[in-house]
């Protein structure tokens, strides 16, 4: 049963991105795995802009690109600064964990009450339909920096293999977009401030 329903909410969460994203020509994962895997991975925000800027350069030509952020760390101001990056580089940024949350609790409503809705709204489910989604056919490419295996420091997506039967269908920018990572980093600090006078 769990088999097929991560399937049925996979749909469920491509078919809300594509709606709310008509014009995206491709959908791309960007893991980050920071808890239990920092020691063995750098993902600092300086190592994470390096990566990102040397990953996503060029990527335009293939048309409109939106980036599925998932991610076990909790730190708003963390998160924040990851979409910063990425919306600083000239694409789209979609927080993939709150957006397969969101639909897993709508998909709860549609179940019958006796239904314990905690069996599938929790962090370990959602993990498990990213893991779906991660090879879906809609999902152009992935990005990972998790682990000592995965934790590159750059991986060149426009002449990988995730794009090498793909069309070029916009003329390469001269005009190079990059991530003002001293604005970034000011803004990470003052969310972190903020954050800690709220505690």
């Amino acid at each position: 049963m769990y088999l097929s329903l991560f399937v049925l909410i996979t749909d469920l969460v491509f078919d809300g991105l594509k709606e709310s994203n008509p014009d995206t020509d491709h959908f791309g994962m960007l893991h980050i795995r920071r808890g239990d895997a920092k020691d063995e991975c750098d993902t600092s925000l300086i190592k994470i802009s390096n990566y990102l800027s040397c990953s996503l350069e060029n990527l335009e030509v293939y048309g409109k690109v939106s980036v599925l952020f998932t991610s076990d760390e909790q730190n708003v101001c963390y998160r924040n600064a990851i979409q910063d990056m990425v919306e600083s580089l000239g694409f789209h940024f979609i927080d993939l964990d709150s957006y397969v949350m969101t639909t897993v609790s709508q998909y709860t409503k549609t179940l019958p009450s006796d239904t314990s809705p905690s069996r599938l709204e929790n962090n370990m489910f959602v993990f498990k339909v990213e893991k779906e989604m991660e090879w879906h056919v809609d999902m152009t490419f992935r990005m990972n920096q998790r682990r000592s295996m995965e934790c590159s420091s750059c991986d060149k997506l426009a002449s990988s293999w995730q794009f090498e039967d793909t069309p070029v269908i916009a003329s390469n920018s001269n005009l190079k977009a990059v991530i003002d990572f001293p604005n970034v980093l000011q803004s990470y600090n003052t969310c972190a401030t903020t954050t800690a006078k709220q505690l």
